[in-house]
């Protein structure tokens, strides 16, 4: 009974030293230690934080919320967004009721704010406050010194009026 252990442990031996030296044909080398260079590090640029001239009362209010990379404009888009928790706690809201769009044509001091959908537009009046929200934050951005507004006061022949944070300083706080 032992010789027949000693067979059977021998055996064994005998076919993993085999499987070992077949396995060790099947393509996979042994390499050196590999540098995978350095680690990732986000490049991007730092988004600034923007401001969002909000409603309590009868009164403005700036709030400072994160920005995003790339999106200069992007507190104009706030206006219409619905206040945070934090912001209805304090007793703010926005007068602004249409999703707003920003952009730019020719001077850079004057930024051009439409309503989405552009197809109820024509329907549409500024509350005094909403007027004062878009204006104040609006020139809240850099560069930016006056707002071309669709149905804005003082509209001119094709249905654009400018605004300025100038003309609601009654209504800051």
């Amino acid at each position: 009974m032992r010789r027949h252990g000693a067979a059977v442990l021998a055996a064994a031996l005998a076919a993993v030293l085999l499987g070992g030296v077949l396995a060790s044909g099947c393509g996979v080398r042994p390499t050196g230690v590999l540098s995978a260079g350095d680690r990732p590090v986000a490049a991007g640029s730092q988004a600034a934080a923007i401001t969002v001239y909000l409603v309590r009362g009868d009164r403005l209010v700036p709030v400072v919320r994160p920005g995003l990379p790339g999106q200069p404009y992007l507190s104009i888009g706030q206006l219409s967004v619905p206040p945070t928790a934090s912001d209805l706690a304090l007793g703010l809201h926005t007068e602004v009721a249409h999703t707003l769009v920003a952009r730019v044509v020719g001077d850079p001091s004057v930024l051009i704010v439409d309503q989405v959908p552009t197809d109820e537009r024509r329907r549409w009046r500024w509350s005094r406050l909403a007027l004062a929200q878009i204006a104040c934050t609006a020139q809240a951005i850099s560069g930016v010194e006056r707002v071309q507004l669709w149905n804005g006061p003082a509209p001119d022949q094709h249905g654009w009026g400018r605004i300025s944070c100038a003309q609601f300083q009654d209504l800051l706080d």
